[in-house]
């Protein structure tokens, strides 16, 4: 039997001497430009009463009882107590809040390349502030984070949540088909993304092709006038023209040469209400940063909040 005083938990690891000096680092520049642009950084704790978390709660989670039997658990996402801090602590002073973090969080996860089951990030989240703008400076924000970092060669791609909503809508799905066709984003699954589009009936061949080609609805800010000559829905429409106006003010900050179009992008976490982006390096398949516009999380804090941001994953 292996003796487990030498060895960390399953999904932790140690960080060695000279990698801790390259790490705080990369901390402190990436903190140093979320307070250039004037986010104040916040730290809530390292574990929550379960029921925060709400819908981003899910069985990867680390729970345990306090001595007063309260379900608790392990923060695995930093957007739903800075939603509480915010609704709790902050109601007062300025409309618009900026704040910013540095943070271990802990989900179960299947050890892979990028993912441990206890990691660090860094974000933002900029609660108060609706529209084109403020989702325009979070993308420029993560891109002048990972230049501060040492990072030059990454990719953004932008998506938006109410074209996927809008297009499941013309296509008359019902609550369980879209729940199905976000799942299948969110795994990647052409096959499964075909096998509805084959089932669709009544419906214009132009709409069944997009549901087809859904993955693999990428390109530059040309994709975005070629999908919106085949669409109809009002949603799709609101989509793309927001999708529109970011380009364009990512464009002025001088940041939209980093910038793609996935209109098939969909998140891990379920709570984003508009547009949603990831960030990619060329040597690496999985994302390194990533975030969103979630406009109803604050509203099960008691409080009506337009709200966006991103993390970046530290390690």
């Amino acid at each position: 039997m292996t003796n487990k005083v030498y060895q960390v938990p399953y999904g932790t690891k140690d960080i060695l001497p000279g990698e801790m000096k390259t790490r705080r680092g990369i901390e402190n520049a990436i903190i140093n430009v979320f307070d250039k642009w004037g986010y104040d950084e916040v730290k809530t704790p390292d574990f929550e009463y379960v029921d925060t978390f709400g819908a981003a709660g899910a069985k990867g989670d680390f729970r345990f009882f306090d001595r007063s039997n309260n379900l608790l658990a392990l923060r695995n996402d930093m957007t739903a107590p800075i939603a509480r801090l915010t609704a709790t602590r902050l109601q007062g002073g300025e409309k618009i809040k900026r704040l910013c973090y540095l943070a271990n969080l802990y989900r179960y996860e299947e050890i892979q390349a990028g993912r441990q089951c206890e990691f660090e990030q860094a974000g933002v989240e900029m609660l108060g502030a609706s529209g084109a703008a403020a989702d325009a400076e979070v993308i420029v924000l993560a891109a002048e984070a990972l230049q501060a970092a040492g990072l030059q060669k990454f990719a953004i791609s932008l998506g938006h949540v109410d074209f996927i909503n809008g297009l499941a809508e013309e296509a008359g799905f019902d609550a369980a088909q879209l729940q199905q066709l976000k799942d299948c984003l969110r795994r990647h699954d052409a096959v499964g993304i075909q096998q509805m589009a084959d089932a669709m009936e009544n419906i214009r061949p132009e709409i069944k092709q997009l549901f087809a080609d859904f993955l693999f609805l990428q390109g530059g800010i040309e994709l975005l006038d070629k999908v919106a000559a085949i669409v109809t829905n009002a949603k799709c429409q609101g989509a793309l023209n927001d999708l529109r106006k970011i380009y364009k003010l990512v464009e002025a900050y001088g940041a939209a040469g980093y910038l793609s179009f996935d209109l098939g992008l969909y998140r891990s976490l379920d709570y984003y209400t508009g547009m949603l982006f990831e960030v990619y390096l060329p040597e690496m398949g999985y994302p390194v940063a990533g975030g969103g516009r979630y406009d109803k999380m604050m509203q099960r804090f008691g409080l009506e909040c337009l709200a966006t941001g991103f993390a970046v994953g530290v390690d």
